[in-house]
């Protein structure tokens, strides 16, 4: 796997630094005007840290302006979202236990690099089977917010099932996502 994954069109460019056990680090390039609805990532600590322009960060629903030197801590199950970037910026994102949350940069921001997944800023995610089968794979590293994790997760289960059923990819070595 390369150490960098991107997605101009999604506006984010990842470099990952570092890939343990204990700890995912990486630089996080933004562009003006992308975007992150909001999740929650259920066991996980996230740390941003401002390198370059200012990020504006919303932590369940209190808004975060981040600069160079700023750091920001999400803790576990805390929604947490960007709305459209005011500039393109950089940030230092460290995120405790790493778990495979790289795998999952990997396998989002490849499959809508090459047009096979597309997430607006408000609606639903297309194909919604493609969309299922990535957040169940990657259930404990990413979710969505304020619904359940106990409701969710056979939901997404049950549609990431109809997508094999269906005959549709579950699995995406080329982007990291067995």
């Amino acid at each position: 796997m390369t150490d960098a994954v991107a997605d101009p069109g999604w506006g984010q460019r990842v470099i990952f630094r570092r890939i343990d056990d204990d700890v995912l680090e990486l630089d996080l390039f933004v562009s003006k005007g992308a975007f992150v609805r909001e999740h929650i990532h259920p066991t996980q600590e996230e740390t941003l840290t401002g390198v370059a322009g200012t990020f504006i960060q919303v932590v369940d629903g209190k808004t975060h302006r981040i600069g160079p030197g700023d750091s920001v801590t999400i803790p576990p199950q805390t929604p947490h979202n960007y709305d459209s970037a005011p500039e393109d910026c950089q940030l230092l994102v460290t995120v405790k236990p790493a778990l495979e949350l790289d795998r999952f940069f990997r396998a989002f921001l490849g499959l809508s690099r090459d047009g096979k997944l597309t997430i607006p800023e408000k609606g639903i995610p297309t194909p919604l089977v493609t969309f299922a089968a990535l957040m169940y794979r990657y259930r404990r590293e990413m979710a969505a917010p304020r619904i359940p994790l106990w409701l969710q997760r056979p939901g997404l289960g049950a549609l990431a099932l109809l997508a094999k059923l269906l005959g549709r990819r579950t699995s995406y070595p080329e982007y990291g996502w067995y």
